[in-house]
């Protein structure tokens, strides 16, 4: 067997990328005549070939030869995009940027960079493809809807990189990046499920929202369904806040048994009944939904904003405060009351620190019931939170769903210290 020459693999990326970028865009031009296109399939496949020899050969003795085809494919696209605007009296410079693009990503292909040629490639042809469905949403977008899409951007792309990630405040434990982290978790949450909410109605996009939000944090989704409750936007937010609430208690098992496996047995006879009683209580109250009708119109939905997340990141700053301070008064006797404090927000960073203990600094017992605890006590905070912002009245469902399990981990947790 002869060995394949060195630059095969990625001329044949650069010729592929080509051919599937030519491909969307023949078949968005697929109405018009034949010969009234600038570039369709064939010709993308050859700006793909040829930035693939350009970037070979720029490294060569011929790498003059190669600056001018480049140069000279892109001067004849520009001309030739530029006629037929002329012609068809629109303006628009989407193909030209994808036929120069193609070349880019063909030099990339061909020196190397393949994941980053691949990768570019299906996000220009996605992008090329979203056409009808961003214009779409530009047209249903609302001016407030920009400007919380925009304030979100900035919380993610402006503030979070611009904020040291060390320990500052009273013993080191307050983390800026981390603390404006559960900001952005929070408010991209909430912007999130308005989306799937505008997009999929108030029942399927909320829920939708609720069970991927749960995901990251239960108690943010909580905090974002109690506010839409107490705005009365549909029925769907007391099924989500118990559908995170049981996703919250099963990401907790999994976790026990990838980071604290000698717990697991008992957390599971402390966690594992009330387990079962949320899944039911979250199956009931989404059946229920999804049978329900929506009681809200679409036009009183509003964006939400930065209030919300700013109110709970200074909670877990207040929470991390008081787990510090216990922590460094008691010393290492005091790390499982530590940890419950500081597992009250963050029930996985207690599972996490139980875990990261030295061998034998908890039994198993001990270390199952300060897991326990900080379930149980985080479910409470959510069913405070519940009641203080959406009211016993208007979501009574939710808070049977959230008091429920909270008293069965009680109950089992007296049994296992009798």
């Amino acid at each position: 067997m002869f060995p394949l020459p060195s630059f095969l693999p990625g001329m044949a990326l650069a010729v592929a990328i080509g051919l599937l970028i030519g491909f969307e865009r023949g078949w968005q031009q697929r109405d018009e005549a034949p010969g009234q296109r600038v570039a369709g399939v064939r010709t993308f496949a050859m700006l793909g070939l040829l930035g693939g020899l350009a970037g070979v050969a720029v490294s060569g003795p011929v790498q003059w030869i190669a600056v001018l085809a480049s140069g000279g494919a892109a001067g004849a696209l520009l001309v030739a995009h530029a006629i037929e605007m002329r012609q068809e009296r629109t303006v628009s410079a989407t193909g030209a940027i994808a036929a120069l693009t193609t070349m880019l990503l063909g030099s990339l292909a061909s020196t190397g960079h393949h994941a980053l040629a691949a990768a570019a490639a299906a996000a220009l042809v996605a992008l090329l493809a979203a056409r009808k469905p961003l214009h779409a949403l530009l047209q249903q977008s609302s001016e407030e809807d920009v400007q919380a899409l925009i304030r979100l951007g900035l919380v993610i792309f402006l503030v979070l990189p611009l904020l040291p990630d060390v320990g500052l405040g009273p013993y080191g434990s307050l983390n800026p990046r981390r603390l404006w982290f559960v900001v952005v978790v929070i408010a991209a949450i909430s912007f999130g499920g308005y989306v799937l909410t505008r997009w999929l109605g108030d029942k399927h996009g909320g829920l939708f929202a609720a069970g991927v939000g749960a995901l990251v944090s239960s108690t943010a989704v909580t905090l974002a369904c109690a506010h839409a409750i107490r705005r009365r936007e549909g029925d769907a937010n007391q099924a989500g806040i118990a559908l995170a609430s049981a996703i919250m208690l099963i990401r907790t098992v999994i976790l026990v048994v990838l980071l604290a496996p000698g717990a697991l047995r008992t957390v599971l006879f402390l966690v594992g009944p009330a387990l079962l009683v949320s899944v039911i209580a979250a199956i009931i109250l989404v059946s229920i939904a999804a049978t329900s009708e929506s009681v809200t119109a679409r036009a009183s939905q509003r964006p939400p904003g930065l209030a919300t997340a700013l109110f709970f990141a200074a909670l877990v700053a207040a929470v991390t405060l008081a787990a510090a301070w216990l922590d460094h008064q008691v010393g290492r006797s005091g790390a499982a009351a530590a940890i419950v404090i500081g597992g009250m927000v963050d029930v996985d960073s207690a599972i996490a620190a139980i875990g990261g203990l030295p061998a034998g600094a908890l039994s198993p017992r001990l270390a199952a019931l300060a897991i326990a605890a900080p379930v149980a006590f985080n479910t409470l905070l959510k069913l405070g939170l519940t009641l203080g912002i959406a009211g016993w009245r208007s979501a009574p469902w939710a808070a049977l769903a959230l008091l429920l399990p909270s008293l069965v981990i009680g109950i089992c947790a007296l049994a296992v210290l009798a």
